[in-house]
């Protein structure tokens, strides 16, 4: 993997930022399988840009997405591009402005380039393997930190109210031990956040991998560590649930929510 290639890689996506940027009031919203689940039209339309031309960049690579059919796909022995268009598609329906483009690069299904851009922001985290994190060009250094130097983010599962009991469970357990709780909408931008030292966790309870590819390797690179939620290594998979933090906040937070998770 070259800089050439991630520059090129930022490029599009933030190219693909100025399709959000540039939506109408009227976003055409339709309900997803779930509960609380939406896309928008610009969901499909930012997809279908990256798709493009990322395609133009990579002719041999395959997608795993998850907008218009690609979310089927697997993840190849070659090169295959992980894409989530709008990871926060709720935030962006309320105009929250706190969503994010996810483009992830992976080789033989490991992780080789990372690219979470928040538009409305202006905030572009990318990373490389072996080359470390950064936010806007400048290198992202996960501070070593306990849960009480920092807030936890989160995520009450909208989608799956069979997991929401389980969900604010852990929240109340880990609120006694952190400085705060937050939901901020988006697992690619809660994982980035950990990276960037914003918050010092960020828990779901599950996700897809489009939801957390590129932002997995932005937080490793940056010298954060990320488990399923048994603290079992996490590869790429379909569905899984999520713990990114810090190496003490990780195992803290495993001993917090093991008890409410795992209670015999």
């Amino acid at each position: 993997m070259s800089d050439q290639l991630l520059d090129q890689i930022c490029e599009i996506v933030r190219q693909a930022g100025s399709i959000v940027l540039s939506a109408s009031a009227d976003k055409e919203i339709k309900a997803k399988e779930g509960a609380a689940n939406y896309v928008t039209k610009y969901d499909s339309k930012v997809q279908k840009y990256l798709v493009a031309e990322l395609t133009r960049l990579l002719p041999e690579a395959t997608f795993v997405g998850e907008e218009d059919g690609f979310s089927s796909h697997k993840i190849s022995s070659g090169y295959t591009f992980i894409i989530d268009p709008i990871d926060g598609t709720t935030n962006f329906i309320c105009e929250f402005m706190c969503s994010g483009i996810c483009v992830g690069l992976a080789i033989h299904g490991t992780m080789e380039i990372g690219v979470v851009y928040n538009p409305f922001r202006d905030e572009l985290f990318c990373a490389r393997r072996g080359q470390g994190s950064y936010l806007n060009g400048s290198p992202l250094h996960v501070h070593n930190r306990p849960l009480n130097e920092g807030v936890v983010n989160i995520d009450i599962a909208p989608y799956n109210p069979e997991l929401r009991e389980r969900a604010f469970a852990v929240s109340t357990a880990i609120s006694y031990h952190s400085m705060d709780i937050r939901d901020i909408g988006s697992a690619a931008l809660g994982i980035c956040y950990v990276a960037c030292n914003r918050c010092v966790a960020y828990i779901s309870h599950l996700l897809s991998t489009w939801d957390y590819a590129a932002a997995s390797l932005i937080l490793t690179e940056a010298g954060g560590v990320f488990t399923d939620l048994q603290g079992h290594a996490l590869p790429l998979k379909a569905k899984t649930s999520l713990l990114a933090s810090t190496e003490t906040g990780l195992q803290q937070t495993l001993d917090l929510i093991h008890p409410v998770l795992f209670p015999n």
